[in-house]
Parts: C-alpha cells; sequence; structure tokens
C-alpha cells in the first residue's frame, strides 16, 4: 500500500494531510466525498456526539490540503469490495454517528466501507495530537427551567442529590451532574457506562479524569481535565463587602482591596472569593481556609460572563491556563 498524488476513481479510498494527521474518505466524484464528519478544522467545534458521516465536494473535504489517492498491492486488492459495494457501503452509512478520535474516526469509516476492517494506521498520530488537546474543557450551561430529573446513573451521586432538603439546591446538584455526563463525554469520548466514581471525603471523584463542579443561582460550571483543575462560577452581588474581605483575603490582597472605589471593591471581591473557591477545589483538600490562597500568585483564570440575564465571574484555577478551551451556552 502506498499514498500517490493522482487524479482519483470511483471507490478510491483518500485522504488529506491537515495539520500533523490525515482525513479520510471515500472517493465517488468531486462532487461526492463521503467522509466521517469534515475535517476539524471546518467543522469547528461541533462536539463529537453530533459527527455523522456526510458527503461533501472535493473542495470542502480538501480544505486546502492536496489530495492523497491509496494504491494497493494486487494481493491487497484481493480482499477488497468491488468499488461499487465500497461506495454502497460508504452511502449505506450517511447519517451514522458515534465518532471518536480514538477509536472510530474517519480511517477507521474509510477502511471499512473498503475492506470490513476496523483499522486506524495513524492511531500513535492521533494519540499524540489528543494528548496535546487543550487539557482542560470548561463547560457553561444555565439550569433548565422545568426539566425532569430522572434517576442519575451514578447511584452515589443519586443518593447524594436525594439527601438535599433544598428543592433549588436539588436541581443544581441534579443538572450540574448532567453537565459533567456530557462534558466526559463531549472532551474524552467516556460513556456513563465506561466510568466509575467514588467520594473521597465530601468530594466526589473519577476513575479516569479530573473534574471540577460548581453552581450557583442558574449557572452551572463544569471543568474536566487530564489534571487536577477547579473551577467557581460566582454571581456578582452587588452588596457592602468590607466585613467579608476582612476575613477572607490575606494580607496582600486586602491592602489593594481598601485603595478602590466601592463598585471597584465589589467586582475585586467577587472575582477573587471565585479564584480561591478553584484553586481550593484544584488543590484537592478537605477544608477550605480563604486566606491560604494568594490569587496574586497561583494559577487561576477569571472570566466575567452572562448567564441567564446575570453577570457571574468564572473562575479556572489549572497549571496549564494557557490551554483552557470553553464551551459556553450548553442545552440539556
Amino acid at each position: 500500500m502506498k499514498w500517490v498524488s493522482k487524479t482519483p476513481e470511483s471507490g478510491d479510498m483518500v485522504r488529506v494531510k491537515l495539520g500533523t494527521i490525515y482525513h479520510f474518505g471515500i472517493f465517488v466524484s468531486e462532487t461526492e466525498i463521503i467522509q466521517f464528519g469534515l475535517a476539524p478544522g471546518v467543522r469547528g467545534l461541533l462536539p463529537d456526539c453530533e459527527v455523522e458521516v456526510l458527503a461533501s465536494d472535493l473542495r470542502t473535504f480538501l480544505a486546502g490540503g492536496i489530495l492523497e489517492v491509496c494504491v494497493f498491492e494486487p494481493q491487497e486488492r484481493q480482499k477488497h469490495r468491488t468499488p461499487q459495494a465500497v461506495i454502497a457501503c460508504a452511502r449505506q452509512r450517511i447519517g451514522e454517528r458515534g465518532y471518536h478520535i480514538l477509536y472510530n474516526n474517519c480511517e477507521h469509516f474509510a477502511n471499512e466501507c473498503l475492506s470490513g476492517e476496523h483499522i486506524c494506521h495513524q492511531a500513535d498520530d492521533v494519540r499524540a495530537m489528543f494528548r496535546n488537546l487543550p487539557v482542560v474543557d470548561v463547560y457553561v450551561a444555565e439550569m433548565p427551567g422545568d426539566a425532569k430529573m430522572p434517576p442519575l446513573s451514578c447511584t452515589l451521586r443519586q443518593e447524594d442529590v436525594e439527601r438535599v432538603s433544598s428543592p433549588e439546591l436539588r436541581r443544581q446538584k441534579y443538572f450540574v451532574w448532567k453537565l459533567l455526563e456530557y462534558a466526559l463525554e463531549r472532551s474524552f469520548g467516556f460513556k456513563n457506562r465506561d466510568l466509575t466514581f467514588r467520594k473521597e471525603g465530601d468530594r466526589f471523584v473519577c476513575d479516569r479524569a479530573y473534574f471540577s463542579l460548581s453552581h450557583d443561582g442558574d449557572a452551572l460550571a463544569v471543568a474536566v481535565s487530564r489534571a487536577p483543575v477547579g473551577v467557581d462560577v460566582q454571581r456578582i452581588a452587588h452588596r457592602h463587602t468590607d466585613s467579608l474581605a476582612e476575613r477572607t483575603l490575606n494580607g496582600e490582597e486586602l491592602a489593594f482591596y481598601t485603595q478602590l472605589s466601592e463598585d471597584e471593591k465589589t467586582h475585586f471581591f467577587y472575582r477573587t472569593w471565585s479564584s480561591k473557591e478553584a484553586l481550593f477545589k484544584a488543590a484537592q483538600k478537605d477544608v477550605f481556609i480563604p486566606k491560604e490562597q494568594n490569587t496574586f500568585r497561583e494559577n487561576v483564570k477569571n472570566y466575567e460572563t452572562s448567564i441567564g440575564g446575570q453577570t457571574f465571574y468564572l473562575s479556572v484555577a489549572t497549571q496549564t491556563p494557557d490551554r483552557i478551551r470553553f464551551y459556553e451556552n450548553i442545552r440539556l
């Protein structure tokens, strides 16, 4: 098997190099290339669960790259379907979903159409690319107003939710967990059935990824990563904060706070409080002592966002602050 630059024929497996990896498809004509999702750079941040087998024209498939055609040795071709059967198989799968960058990608699809074999020759390159993806994904959603709450797949979390007496808090804890389930599948391809959760003290932990949860009012936030991470969402409440600041800010933070105007004090306090919560979660400690976190000297990123018509500070604590990716307005 080798790859060459030549005019393709109907039923050929084709590819284009985009960045460090290849995107594969089945060539039918210049107006019909069947592939498992468009190339990553073309489809943007479409969730994996929405990526599907589709047909596009050659120009869209190439996305500015150079077409290569797979040429097989005679003994290899004996294992393959006829060109007509390859095309029929590819067309039959249009609309199919279940994409996963490592285990069910565009090269798997093309090889299955060609020979029925579920193989990916660039698996190592794909894994390397996967490891280099942003390592902190943050998902933000507004809590659904009247959505039903069927039992969660995690029995421990379901029991935890049921123990909450406040209806509002119960819904917050339930739906932030649903956002976590969405985030783990979107970022890592983990299905609920593949995950095991347990409690360490008051914290839930997962056997396959790090995560952090936060909720305030109608705002829900989740961070998932391959390293410890903390996230906090905090509504900006316009009220006097001097006494709160004295109890929670350390010396350096408090000295800065006292020089601000009243409005600046409000924003600084809630941004700093949110940062301290995120740092505490990332440190995975059992006791929260606000003055122990120095937000001037630790890795925490702050963002201002609007959710449900209210303004919130969103803070993310991570050792890789330059590799944070956001998904907002998630619908649950």
